[in-house]
């Protein structure tokens, strides 16, 4: 399904969320390898959920082990609330691709189960925020750098895109040398 996208150079990577219960352990750096073993000729970005990937004791692990797979880490933007929520690391383990996801930082519904899911990401970065995040983005070492708003109640990911492009084209930031709009498909 995904390779009429590839095949016309519109995928920039196959985007693996792991779930909570997927912890830094051998057999699920296996099953990461197994994903990549079934998709040869695929970028995979990966987004972790358990932060034991990133405790002081597995983080420099967690970082080699990408870097040396060619995965990309994507760095989360996140409610610190429990063992489903990563520390943001910022660092880039794939220099021709950095993915940033912003999943906004509502404590109140973060392991909420009720409701539409969108309700779990009802947050509307202030303007403080989103200028703290454009600058941390400008300093990403990466060919092309994709930010993805997962704050999707109503229209405040598209609000808050605009909003951070805006500051980034107005000079808070230097704007990016290129962008060239591919898309990333999630697994």
């Amino acid at each position: 399904a995904i390779a009429p996208l590839r095949d016309a150079g519109k995928l920039a990577a196959v985007h693996f969320q792991f779930a909570p219960w997927v912890a830094f352990h051998p057999r699920n750096r296996e099953h990461i390898e197994e994903c990549q073993r079934q998709l040869p000729g695929y970028r995979l970005a990966v987004e972790f959920r358990n932060k034991s990937w990133f405790s002081d004791k597995h983080r420099a692990l967690t970082l080699d082990f990408e870097r040396e797979r060619g995965l990309v880490n994507v760095t989360v933007d996140e409610p610190q609330v429990g063992a489903n929520c990563i520390p943001t690391v910022w660092d880039v383990t794939t220099p021709q691709l950095a993915i940033v996801r912003l999943h906004g930082r509502n404590h109140d519904t973060w392991n909420t189960k009720a409701g539409a899911s969108s309700e779990r990401f009802n947050y509307d970065y202030n303007d403080d925020e989103l200028g703290d995040l454009a600058k941390r983005i400008d300093e990403v070492a990466a060919d092309i750098i994709q930010v993805i708003f997962n704050n999707n109640y109503g229209d405040q990911g598209q609000r808050n895109a605009r909003s951070i492009m805006e500051m980034i084209r107005g000079g808070v930031v230097r704007p990016p040398a290129r962008y060239d709009g591919l898309p990333t498909a999630r697994g």
